[in-house]
């Protein structure tokens, strides 16, 4: 009994992440169109991304959790990337504005702490990725 009840959990912790990005495969990993999602899905892919180490290049649009892999050593942005902040649905906890928080950096990181984090989570503030580059000099725009 208390094995079908573990198998159960498991299941019901898969459904809940069920917007995990695939696994990098090739030479050159790409994110496209990439709305966020859950932060906890986010922060496993961002390790695996990490760890395989190859060239990741974001394009299109990343909005929420996705903004995560935009630190990344091994990540370079699209010039005609679009980038969406808003604030976290889950304020409590570990999870929510202070978890993404620590992904970002400079004055992207002062950006979202001082302002973005206060938009309301239906709702969504855009940047090109020309203004995240100035804003966070570290990240690259992609050759």
């Amino acid at each position: 009994m208390q094995k079908l009840l573990y198998v159960f959990l498991a299941i019901v912790v898969l459904v809940g992440c069920n917007d995990r990005r695939p696994l990098p495969s090739g030479d050159v990993y790409t994110i496209r169109n990439d709305g966020g999602g859950q932060l906890i899905s986010a922060e496993t892919d961002r390790a695996i991304f990490k760890l395989w180490g190859g060239p990741i290049e974001i394009e299109g649009y990343c909005n929420s959790a996705c903004l995560i892999f935009t630190t990344l050593e091994n990540a370079c942005l699209d010039p005609d990337l679009t980038l969406g902040f808003h604030g976290a649905n889950v304020n409590v906890g570990f999870v929510g504005n202070p978890q993404i928080t620590k992904y970002l950096r400079n004055g992207v990181k002062t950006k979202f702490v001082e302002e973005w984090q206060f938009i309301p989570f239906t709702e969504i503030h855009r940047i090109s990725a020309e203004e995240y580059v100035a804003l966070d000099p570290e990240t690259r725009i992609c050759e």
